[in-house]
């Protein structure tokens, strides 16, 4: 990603074709983020990057190294100024723009994303903080997460200049080659590995990306060795070959597909084979990466890789997938960011000062200790920087936090992740009233807690206790049944949470489940008829049955939107939290019939609190009601019980066409 006057710096000579290249590259990526489907293989341009880093550092530094003339200190003196100014200064303007107008809490993670891409381990820290992949969709509002590749080049920084000129002075070139050929493959073969156990390690950590800088490096020593020895038409016919690979990759690679890994040497070894003809003499495809604009574009695309994901970052922030004048808005950003960063900051921070202590030296410094100190403040203060805040801020944080509250954060919601027998017998997974005895129990995944908060309300006001118990993403299912729903580490703990339930059914009169039979319903082809058995079973006790269905989901929801509001100016929340009502769902709608064929069996939805008049809505009387797209908060959940309580109106439970009594249906059966 660096690296552009490099070559000039090192009196080797400089190639228009690669500037080409790395237009290519920033182009793919930056197509890619604005909208994946355009080009859905464009990630790949970062590992473009990593081939031509790493040919261009290698041939850098073991022509200086052969002559004996290769110092550490210059090499990273060269690169500090190439590569800080700029990125300090992208990171400095990132993290001020979000301590004024992200939520508290994304801007406390931000803040810590920003102390790591100063440091140069922002790779590191998405791997082990960052809760999801760098696909998924939320990680399409982290601001600085592009950091991450610049992370592991700056590691490769450190480690391969002591190792190539360790390497060449002990054993020569060709145990420096070997090496490198070594190192590379099993490189690309530890990636290979990780997607299965640990992918996120794969994509963002430089043991599972070395190869493709390494590739880079061997692509140089093919092309001091070779280049004389290859005809122009041989060269011509490899430059195509790695061409047409490159364009693949781009246009078809997938982010499904698991990457990078064995699949990334398609692009890596494309980009090496580019670049190693074009070392032999001007072909068709090094001509046409020479046209003057793909050079101007790949000599800013430093900048132009740096500013382009805060941009589309924030705008998605504040108003979702950009569309129509979205694109022009974040366009126009992108262009004014690039150009100044590039002819502000890149062209003159790269010329060498004549003193030690520089004025331009100082001020990339302050910049990072500037950057490091607000980060740090923001943490400390958990992100509320009252200094950026409106009046009155900080008690609109802590309302809506208790609002959207998650289900798991009450202490009366027994959920856990592990199986555990003493939630069968603890006071607080009860409520009503604490001096009876509990005649319900409910249970399943967090589908179940969520709806906790309402039945405390009910249970309150109809003098009923009840106990509950959840397990996260655990399908009720009973023994061996659940496991193929079921991540390969909770598997146990999922089966040994159904057993323990089991175990007490006989201390209770009802049994109230619930879970996410939207989620599971991909997992297995007999995921209906698991759930007829599930039915089957539990109606076998002779207790009332109630089975709570899948809340609607929103897929646009989110539960940041009116803090966001307060500081973002055009942002409307209740309409992202809205659309129209498709009515039940189809697994819902099968549980319904199942639930029909017995007659201690209901089902239960709140649906008619959360869809009315043909539109559904994740806001109730002015106030969001849910944790997330597809979650009640625990406070809605109780709002939406106190509305039923104060309108004498029966939720929504189905049975044979009639809704009966709600007493009636937390009383014990009749035997």
């Amino acid at each position: 990603m660096t690296g552009n006057s490099e070559m000039q710096v090192s009196k080797v000579s400089y190639r228009p074709d690669i500037d080409g290249l790395r237009a290519l590259a920033v182009l793919a990526v930056v197509i890619f983020h604005f909208n994946k489907q355009w080009l859905p293989g464009g990630f790949v341009g970062v590992d473009i990057f990593f081939v031509i880093s790493g040919y261009l550092i290698t041939g850098i530094i073991f022509k200086q190294a052969a002559k004996g003339e290769f110092s550490f200190v210059d090499f990273y003196i060269r690169r500090a100024r190439r590569i800080l100014p700029a990125a300090f200064l992208l990171i400095f303007v990132t993290v001020i723009f979000g301590l004024a107008f992200m939520v508290p809490m994304d801007a406390k993670d931000l803040a810590s994303s920003a102390v790591a891409s100063i440091f140069s381990v922002s790779n590191v820290y998405f791997w082990k903080y960052l809760d999801v992949s760098y696909f998924a969709a939320s990680s399409d509002m982290v601001p600085l997460l592009h950091m991450w590749s610049l992370g592991v080049e700056e590691q490769f920084y450190l480690v391969w200049p002591a190792l190539l000129v360790g390497l060449y002075k002990v054993g020569g070139r060709k145990t420096l080659v070997f090496a490198a050929v070594l190192i590379s493959l099993a490189s690309v073969l530890y990636g290979e590995s990780k997607l299965v156990s640990d992918p996120k390690f794969s994509y963002y950590m430089l043991p599972s990306r070395a190869g493709e800088l390494l590739i880079g490096a061997l692509a140089f020593f093919a092309s001091e060795s070779w280049k004389s020895r290859i005809s122009k038409s041989v060269a011509q016919i490899i430059a195509l070959a790695g061409m047409a690979a490159v364009g693949y990759s781009i246009a078809f690679i997938s982010e499904s597909g698991g990457f990078p890994g064995i699949i990334s040497l398609l692009p890596v070894v494309g980009v090496a084979s580019v670049i190693f003809s074009g070392a032999v003499g001007k072909n068709v495809v090094s001509s046409c990466l020479s046209f003057r604009p793909l050079v101007f574009i790949g000599l800013v695309s430093f900048s132009l890789y740096l500013w382009h994901w805060p941009i589309l970052a924030y705008y998605r922030y504040a108003y979702g997938q950009p569309t129509g004048y979205g694109y022009w808005i974040c366009s126009a950003l992108l262009l004014a960011t690039t150009l100044i960063s590039y002819y502000v900051v890149e062209v003159p921070f790269r010329r060498p000062a004549k003193q030690i202590l520089s004025v331009k030296g100082v001020a990339v410094a302050l910049t990072a200790i500037l950057t490091v100190t607000v980060s740090y403040y923001a943490i400390g203060t958990k992100g509320l920087v009252k200094e950026l805040s409106p009046e009155g801020y900080h008690a609109k944080v802590t309302e809506h936090f208790n609002q959207t509250k998650a289900a798991y954060r009450y202490e009366y919601n027994c959920q856990t992740s592990r199986a555990d027998a003493s939630l069968m017998t603890l006071d607080r997974c009860l409520i009503g009233p604490g001096n009876k005895k509990p005649s319900v129990l409910i249970f399943g995944d967090s589908n179940s807690a969520h709806y906790v908060g309402y039945w405390k309300v009910v249970a309150e006001n109809r003098g009923v206790t009840m106990r509950n118990i959840a397990h996260d993403s655990c399908v009720p299912f009973a023994g061996e049944k659940s496991r193929p729903y079921v991540k390969v580490a909770s598997r146990d703990s999922c089966q040994k949470f159904n057993t323990l339930v089991r175990e007490s059914f006989g201390s209770f009169d009802t049994l109230i489940v619930s879970a996410d039979w939207e989620g599971y319903k991909y997992r297995t082809k007999n995921y209906v008829e698991d759930i007829e058995g599930l039915v089957k079973e539990l109606s076998a006790t002779g207790k009332n049955i109630i089975i709570g269905l899948k809340v609607p989901i929103f897929r646009g929801y989110d539960r940041a939107c009116d803090l966001k509001a307060i500081k973002i100016p055009g942002i409307h929340c209740a309409e992202r939290g809205v659309y129209a009502d498709p009515g039940e769902t189809e697994i819902n709608n099968q549980i319904i019939a199942i639930a029909q064929k017995y007659s201690n069996v209901k089902t239960f939805t709140l649906r008619n609190y959360i869809c009315t008049d043909g539109t559904c809505s994740a806001y109730l009387r002015g106030k969001p009601i849910y944790f997330d797209l597809g979650h009640l908060s625990m406070a809605g959940s109780e709002q939406i019980g106190q509305l039923s309580i104060a309108e004498k109106n029966r939720p929504g439970l189905l049975f044979s066409k009639i809704e009966p009594d709600e007493a009636n249906m937390l009383s014990p059966p009749s035997r």
